[in-house]
């Protein structure tokens, strides 16, 4: 995982806001020290028996911090590991959930959102698309690994072209072929992924004898909010 961030950081822009969202098997003080230092920020999520110490309170294990379903807490302080790192937790508790998420990150109190760490699946749908969802990838047969790391690139090179232009079908109403601004307020909701309408639309224009679109364009969007009717306590000592 560090190699990994060793060779990402030189290829992202300065000035973009980075987060690395990792699952708790994950969970390394080296990782956040060097994510921190590539100016990148930590989103980990931690063991459900993590111990923290809110600034100007007492150590004390961190599900407690949410008194159960539909409860989120979010203040700076410190985890500890084999030694003490600080950082901002989150601890959200959504109704239907057996346990608390447990989230470290470097963001300042009430600048991370209680949901964030939800992004995550994002994963999941990645994977799909990877396989049974798009590419097939589970049907393969390749062993080499050389061959498969080529594979694997022309894969998310095709993946972030399908997603682009899915994203165009979208906004194509908005823009006359431009990115529109950047969106605001809660989320568009989808009956089909912008995943499949790009894919939908390659294979199309290819069926057609037309040229697949050459410019395309991601559109960022909002932050996820907590779910509605959390209640969210926000710890800011003076």
């Amino acid at each position: 995982m560090l190699e990994l961030v060793d060779r990402l950081e030189p290829a992202v822009p300065a000035g973009v806001e980075v987060l690395v969202l990792s699952d708790r098997g994950l969970w390394s003080p080296r990782l956040w020290r060097r994510l921190r230092r590539a100016g990148w920020h930590p989103l980990m999520r931690i063991r459900p028996d993590a111990v923290f110490q809110p600034a100007g309170g007492m150590r004390l294990p961190a599900r407690r911090l949410v008194p159960g379903p539909g409860h989120a807490w979010m203040g700076r302080g410190a985890a500890f590991w084999d030694r003490k790192l600080k950082g901002t937790l989150v601890a959200a508790w959504a109704e239907g959930q057996e346990e608390p998420w447990l989230v470290l990150t470097s963001h300042a109190a009430g600048d991370a959102g209680a949901a964030w760490y939800g992004m995550r699946m994002w994963i999941e749908v990645g994977f799909r698309a990877l396989k049974s969802f798009g590419w097939r990838w589970e049907q393969t047969r390749r062993t080499d690994p050389e061959r498969v790391a080529r594979h694997w690139l022309v894969l998310s090179v095709a993946t972030l072209y399908a997603v682009g232009c899915g994203t165009r079908v979208e906004d194509e109403g908005e823009g006359e072929g431009l990115p529109p601004p950047p969106r605001q307020g809660p989320g568009r909701r989808r009956t089909v992924s912008v995943f499949r309408l790009g894919v939908s639309l390659v294979l199309g224009r290819l069926a057609a004898g037309r040229q697949a679109w050459g410019r395309v364009w991601l559109g960022p969007e909002p932050w996820p909010d907590p779910p509605q009717g959390m209640s969210l306590t926000i710890h800011s000592p003076p």
